[in-house]
Formats: C-alpha cells, sequence, structure tokens
C-alpha cells in the first residue's frame, strides 16, 4: 500500500461520552487504529477539538461576562488539553509538544512523528486549523471523525427526514453550514473558514462515523465509507 499523508480531526463527539465523562475506551481504540497505520508507514497529523470541556468553559465565560474574543482563547485552551491526552496515549510514537503556531507545525512535522495539534488562534475553528494544515501539508485526504455515519441535508437528530449524502462538493457542504451557528465551542459540522479551504485547494474531505474506528482503515484502503467533500 502506498504511504498516505493523512490529517484526522476529530472532536467533542467522539471524545466524549452524553455526560462530561471521557469516552477512553473510544479514544483508546483510535489510538490503537491510529497506531496501526504510522507503524504501515503513512504519516498522520491529528487536530483535536475542544469538544464539551470547551462548551462548560465558554458557558462559564458568558455568564462571568467576558467578551467574546476571550472566549474563544479558552476555547483554544480547551483544545490543547485533548491534544495532550491523545500525545500521552500514542506515547512515543507522537510529537511530544503540542504546537501552538503554524511555524510550531511546519517544525513537528519535519520529524517522523504523529503530530497533534488544537486549536492555534482565536476566533479560529478546529475544523478550519485541520483544512489549513491539510493544505499545508498537501495531504492525501482529511479524515473528519463525527458521531453520524454521513453528512445529512440536515440535522438528523432533530430531522427524522433528514437525507444521508454519498458525495458532494464543497459548495453543497457550504450550504448546509451556513444553517448552523458559528459561535467559540459550536462548529457542529464543519465551517465556513474550514470550507473555503476546502474548496480553494480541492482537498478531499471525507467524513466518517468514528464510533467505528475500523471505518479510518476502511478510508485508507480506498473503500467507500461515509460521505466524501471533493473541493
Amino acid at each position: 500500500m502506498t504511504s498516505k499523508k493523512i490529517v484526522i480531526k476529530f472532536g467533542g463527539s467522539v471524545l466524549y461520552k452524553e455526560n462530561m465523562t471521557l469516552n477512553v475506551e473510544l479514544i483508546n481504540n483510535i489510538i490503537n487504529v491510529i497506531n496501526s497505520l504510522h507503524e504501515e508507514g503513512h504519516k498522520i497529523a491529528i487536530v483535536v477539538g475542544g469538544g464539551k470541556l470547551a462548551r462548560v468553559i465558554i458557558q462559564a465565560s458568558d455568564v462571568l461576562g467576558h467578551v467574546t474574543t476571550f472566549k474563544d482563547i479558552l476555547a483554544v485552551e480547551s483544545t490543547r488539553i485533548h491534544a495532550l491526552l491523545v500525545i500521552a496515549s500514542l506515547k512515543d510514537k507522537a510529537y511530544l509538544l503540542v504546537p501552538r503556531s503554524f511555524e510550531e507545525v511546519g517544525k513537528a512535522l519535519s520529524t517522523d512523528k504523529i503530530v497533534v495539534t488544537g486549536g492555534l488562534q482565536p476566533g479560529q475553528s478546529t475544523s478550519a486549523v485541520s483544512a489549513l494544515l491539510a493544505e499545508y501539508w498537501g495531504a492525501d485526504f482529511l479524515l473528519n471523525l463525527t458521531n453520524v455515519d454521513k453528512v445529512y441535508n440536515k440535522d438528523p437528530h432533530k430531522f427524522p427526514d433528514a437525507k444521508p449524502i454519498d458525495n458532494m462538493t464543497s459548495e453543497e457542504l457550504l450550504e448546509i453550514i451556513l444553517k448552523q451557528e458559528e459561535e467559540p465551542g459550536k462548529y457542529d459540522l464543519f465551517d465556513t473558514v474550514g470550507c473555503e479551504i476546502i474548496k480553494r485547494s480541492n482537498i478531499k474531505l471525507i467524513f466518517i462515523n468514528g464510533s467505528n474506528p475500523e471505518n479510518i482503515n476502511k478510508v485508507v484502503k480506498g473503500e467507500q465509507v461515509g460521505t466524501i467533500v471533493n473541493g
């Protein structure tokens, strides 16, 4: 199998159970799959979101009357906590520091280690970071782990008649994204900035259900899984 450059992005829907309990078993299973891919010679970078931790911190920040910029800063720091959790789980296969800028990302990618990052700056979601990283690195594809099997034309958790989509363009994805709220900690599917980056660099973005880590292997093997977005 030809070695691939893979960017994997996942957040709260994968990290946490219904409550504020971290889904340790699932995280460990994802780590095992990533370790195996790395051992096979694939190069991997991971972007981790803030999930429920970010939302809890942002809610407290809101009650305390903080400005939105400070909420963004808190959200970024929460992603870095999750990134450290993943780094520690990957052990010696991981680059041991969480990059805090694209300069640091570039330095980390020059090693043979798995690079794990969270947010990089206020006002920028981890979806946008993952798209920028895939563009910067020339990744073969960006894999977005979610809690649904495919992208739907509307929220399947709210609308029983929501229809799954196998293939779509970045413009079609953008139409769906524009219907969702874009605030710190609330980037549910992807975000507009990330979508524009996907479009301008023709990045292949694939949404899969992260609750079944074997889906990652299937994508790497070239199997049709989830929703494929072609820039």
